[in-house]
């Protein structure tokens, strides 16, 4: 009887492990099932936010698209340029302080009747430029060197309220209403300065601008 029972236990056993692999098995895929049905959600929302994505693109190609055209190849570009001068960088773009404090930002040098940006500007200049900028004397010739007059250091503030891109007008599409930069221009010598655009963080070396 011993025997016997030996032999039942062994079988008892021998029996349970595949039901117990089989609970695990289903066990395992419930949790998988569950983990799924509680990742839905997340992928549901990316899916929301691509499609979001790809309909806003697709809403500022169409404004583009459809913005007025802005044809003055005709106009004859005949600017001033105020004491501030006019300035152009590493990558031939230009940039124009006019007298009657408006300002033109070409694309091209070469191309002044379209890819361009126009607005008004203001500035400071001397100790007051120095001050808006955050200097004081000392630290300003420490990082900009002694061979720079005050005279020659500005603080900007411009002011773009048109944009022109392809001969569309593309101002509302592209410009902030009340859109502000802040631009210092620090005239190392009467050929060439340093360009800072602050609000865009963008760096130039200009030389000036000869018109042709």
């Amino acid at each position: 009887m011993g025997d016997n029972m030996a032999d039942s236990s062994k079988n008892i056993k021998v029996k349970d492990i595949p039901l117990k692999v089989k609970k695990a098995k289903i066990a395992k895929a419930h949790k998988s099932s569950v983990l799924s049905y509680n990742a839905l959600p997340i992928y549901l929302i990316i899916a929301l936010i691509l499609i979001n994505i790809i309909l806003l693109a697709n809403y500022v190609s169409t404004r583009e698209k459809n913005s007025p055209t802005y044809d003055n190849s005709n106009e004859r570009i005949d600017i001033k340029a105020s004491k501030l001068g006019s300035w152009q960088d590493q990558n031939n773009q230009l940039l124009i302080f006019a007298e009657d404090n408006n300002f033109y930002w070409y694309t091209s040098s070469t191309t002044q009747n379209d890819n361009y940006y126009q607005g008004t500007y203001n500035y400071q200049t001397g100790l007051e430029a120095l001050k808006e900028m955050g200097y004081t004397e000392d630290e300003f010739y420490l990082t900009f060197g002694n061979d720079i007059s005050l005279d020659n250091v500005y603080s900007i503030n411009i002011f773009p309220s048109l944009l022109i891109n392809n001969h569309r007008d593309l101002t509302s599409i592209k410009l902030k209403p009340n859109e502000t930069w802040w631009y210092l221009l620090i005239i190392k010598n009467n050929d060439t300065a340093i360009g800072y655009n602050k609000t865009l963080d963008l760096r130039y070396n200009l030389t000036k601008y000869q018109s042709r």
